[in-house]
């Protein structure tokens, strides 16, 4: 509670009058200190990914600082869009509420539960047209809260029996990569593009993977509904497959996303080459217009005034 008022609060403050990114990140680093060192909820194993298990405190606690900032700045970035970051929120919160209820850690299903019926309220406000947003007092503290659900499950899927229908957890990291793909991978890939072109990866673009959905014609429901349907395919794939081992998981939902991506960037340069296609012709016909006579020009003039 005392971690998520701290960013509540600057997010509030930057939503009435602007922060800089430098206040922002000190708040964020002083609640992922207060989670894993006060709180002491911290990533304790790497799952056997680069053949790490068991991690010291220390480098435990700077992963985890690293994945809170990580996964704050992630939401932030993806609330772009109307509906988009309430839908990604929603679906992480009800997956992560029926886990918790079966592996028996009531309180954090009933944090989980809360926040969803909270995002399930304010969904119905703002889809276009919207009437409320989330600003980054929202997309700040959602992104804190699920990070904070995130860690919390891979403990607990390393130490109880989470069996969930007809899905034994065994894999609990490879899992938590499924929910949080999409954000992840956007920020990962439009940090990445910006380090490659020479510029600041907190320069603000329109290179968002929401944003690519919108240059294709989609409406802002329309790029929600599809990531939040990608979003719910990779974690129902991911359940299908807890046997094959976290590495091998969190490999797969990488190599998946990549893929996707790949598509999309092909179905981008498409639209691209039609709509040049589409602006040469104009400008060609244009140009075989025969020139209006004086006297049709003259008739034209009349006509408008």
């Amino acid at each position: 509670m005392g971690a998520g008022l701290v960013l509540f609060m600057i997010g509030l403050k930057d939503d009435i009058i602007g922060l800089g990114p430098g206040i922002k990140f000190v708040a964020q680093f002083v609640s992922a200190c207060i989670v894993s060192m006060i709180a002491n909820i911290r990533i304790v194993d790497l799952h056997g990914i680069f053949g790490i298990y068991d991690m010291p405190y220390y480098p435990s606690v700077i992963l985890t600082v690293f994945f809170i900032v990580g996964i704050v700045n992630a939401f932030n970035l993806i609330d772009g869009i109307d509906g988009l970051a309430g839908s990604i929120g929603l679906i992480l919160c009800v997956v992560f509420g029926v886990l918790f209820y079966k592996s028996g850690d009531l309180g954090w299903a009933y944090l989980a539960t809360s926040l969803a019926g909270a995002l399930l309220g304010f969904l119905f406000f703002n889809i276009t047209p919207a009437r409320i947003f989330m600003g980054d007092s929202g997309s700040l503290l959602l992104g804190f809260v699920s990070a904070v659900l995130s860690i919390k499950f891979m403990s607990v899927s390393l130490t109880e029996n989470v069996i969930a229908g007809p899905f034994r957890i065994t894999s609990g990291l490879g899992l938590v990569s499924a929910i949080l793909i999409i954000p992840v991978f956007d920020t990962l890939r439009v940090f990445t593009l910006r380090i490659m072109r020479g510029t600041s990866p907190f320069t603000a673009d329109s290179n968002h993977i929401h944003h690519r959905l919108l240059f294709l014609g989609l409406s802002h429901v329309q790029a929600a509904l599809v990531l939040a349907s990608v979003n719910v395919v990779f974690i129902v794939v991911a359940l299908s497959l807890q046997n094959i081992g976290d590495a091998q998981l969190v490999s797969l939902v990488l190599l998946l996303m990549l893929s996707l991506n790949g598509i999309l960037s092909l179905f981008i340069n498409r639209f691209k080459r039609k709509e040049a296609m589409f602006s040469t012709n104009i400008v060609a016909s244009s140009s075989l217009k025969p020139e209006k006579s004086f006297a049709d020009k003259v008739l034209d003039k009349i006509s408008e005034n």
